[in-house]
């Protein structure tokens, strides 16, 4: 076999270990061990953020053209920014009713069901689906019910709303700035999953990165629809 062949097939390997990763995630998550789970599901989002980039660079679409490492990569997705979460909400009553998990759940159904979820631009179309991250700070911050409930419904209408959301595996704008911060906000979380109980403060200074990502988002969105020119850094 070519080693551009084995390269490719080594690419699709990388993505699929996100799925096994999923899978054991779910597994602690239902043996009541939810901070193992979440650092399982830091390590696919990792995996997730990533393997595009090394996908790109091997050039897997033409070596393997009747392989599909993009509809791998949406089943992982799936699994593990949608179910898994959502399974730790409703195992860990990490809100007022367990009802309330139809909320992301729908709204992901709607986002993965869009046939322009990733636009040609390179973005995402409506909010992209990270109710890992929703289901990590309720876990954390065990917020007043009407908060908990404002923390799946806000995102969950922001899933119907066509706004562009920066996809920085792929898009050049805040590439470096994105990807700094996440690395400091993965470092940060993994430290703080070692906790049983984390420092409050630290939880807190770890949404500087979500707070960005959502900010930048908005901001290219808006320069995009008026027709703005915006730094790309």
């Amino acid at each position: 076999m070519p080693k551009q062949k084995i390269a490719a097939w080594l690419v699709h390997l990388y993505t699929a270990s996100g799925g096994v990763l999923g899978m054991f995630a779910l597994y602690w998550a239902a043996q009541g061990q939810p901070r193992q789970a979440f650092a399982l599901l830091g390590v696919a989002m990792l995996i997730d953020g990533t393997d595009g980039i090394l996908a790109r660079k091997v050039d897997v679409r033409k070596i393997l053209p009747n392989f599909d490492g993009a509809m791998i990569d949406n089943v992982i997705d799936v699994l593990t920014y949608v179910w898994v979460p959502v399974f730790i909400m409703a195992s860990q009553n990490l809100l007022p009713s367990v009802v309330w998990t139809a909320v992301p759940v729908l709204a992901a159904l709607y986002a993965y069901g869009q046939t322009n979820m990733k636009t040609d631009d390179a973005f995402f179309l409506g909010f992209p689906s990270y109710w890992n991250g929703i289901a990590l700070y309720l876990y954390w911050l065990h917020p007043q019910p009407v908060v908990a409930v404002l923390m799946v419904v806000i995102p969950g209408i922001f899933t119907f709303i066509p706004t562009r959301y920066l996809y920085p595996s792929k898009n050049p704008l805040f590439s470096k700035t994105n990807w700094t911060l996440a690395l400091m906000w993965t470092a940060l979380v993994g430290y703080l999953l070692t906790k049983e109980e984390p420092d409050p403060r630290l939880v807190l200074i770890s949404l500087a990165y979500p707070i960005f990502y959502l900010l930048s988002s908005f901001y290219v969105d808006w320069c995009i629809r008026h027709g703005k020119r915006f730094a790309t850094r």
